[in-house]
């Protein structure tokens, strides 16, 4: 949270210009965030039908574009919601959680839930937006392909587990190599979030903040519920998945929104919201989770 407040500061005292926000996203999303994927998932060996669980991410993803297009009134709103309710931040949040929290096997299943949110919320989710907000002649199936398969994330995501179910390991010099711009990640992404927060908001767009994070709260618990009781899986696996379920909302939701020209001050500003709430939800439910 310091570091998108660190953002804001410096936006603020002019600093950091209009094409900030764009320089630094660029970066995130062509080169420290791939290399987070990279890192990550190097060496992980997994059985095939772990991958069902990427199959959860993606479902739950599209269940949440598919309440943000029935929740918007016109077709901005509509993309709008579709990009901030949609996907989890994973990398900055989710994992350092679990990892300080859970043991090692839990790593694997916070990055296999990644590859299917990655899926959805780095290119699927935006896509559709795209069709919602009326994509002059193409259909929804060229406009998906063209947004998923120009996502290096989402690559580097498709790369690793096909070099993973190959039992396939990349050489540790390319491993050493991608480590330092992964350890930016974190800093970069809360930073653009506080490039692009703006707290001179329009009373207007008080119902779409509220709106946004009342609708995924109440969807984060009614996949909670479904994953408690509905997965046929061992305890271990429900606990990291229910905590994932409340991860705050992914990074690039604002990046996909300036994409847009939607309200990115907006994004930001829940964006940041949510983050405070996925914090003391995500504490809490780890240490209640622990005892069952």
């Amino acid at each position: 949270m310091s570091f998108i407040i660190c953002g804001y500061v410096l936006k603020q005292l002019r600093l950091f210009g209009r094409s900030t926000f764009h320089t630094i996203s660029t970066i995130v999303f062509n080169i420290t965030l791939p290399s987070v994927i990279i890192a990550n998932l190097n060496g992980i060996h997994f059985e095939v039908s772990y991958l069902l669980i990427s199959l959860l991410a993606i479902v739950f993803n599209l269940i949440m574009v598919g309440l943000g297009y029935g929740a918007g009134r016109t077709k901005d709103e509509k993309a709008f919601y579709m990009l901030n309710l949609n996907g989890y931040n994973i990398g900055n949040f989710a994992l350092p959680f679990v990892s300080y929290f859970f043991d090692n096997a839990a790593v694997l299943i916070v990055c296999l839930f990644d590859a299917g949110n990655s899926l959805m919320c780095l290119g699927g989710g935006y896509g559709l937006a795209r069709y919602v907000r009326g994509e002059k002649g193409e259909n929804i199936f060229c406009i998906l392909g063209k947004t998923i398969f120009s996502s290096l994330p989402v690559l580097s995501y498709i790369l690793m587990i096909s070099l993973s179910l190959g039992g396939f390991v990349l050489p540790q010099v390319v491993i050493d190599w991608v480590k330092v711009p992964a350890s930016a990640n974190t800093f970069l992404s809360m930073l653009m979030i506080g490039v692009a927060l703006g707290l001179s908001l329009k009373k207007e767009y008080l119902h779409l903040i509220y709106t946004n994070m009342g609708l995924r709260l109440l969807i984060s618990m009614v996949f909670a519920v479904f994953i408690y009781f509905g997965l046929d899986y061992s305890m271990d696996i429900k606990r990291v998945l229910i905590v994932l379920v409340f991860a705050p909302i992914a990074g690039m939701a604002c990046y996909y929104t300036a994409k847009l020209k939607l309200k990115i001050e907006v994004a930001a500003c829940i964006s940041s919201f949510y983050i405070l709430i996925s914090i003391v939800i995500m504490s809490t439910l780890i240490v209640f989770l622990e005892s069952m």
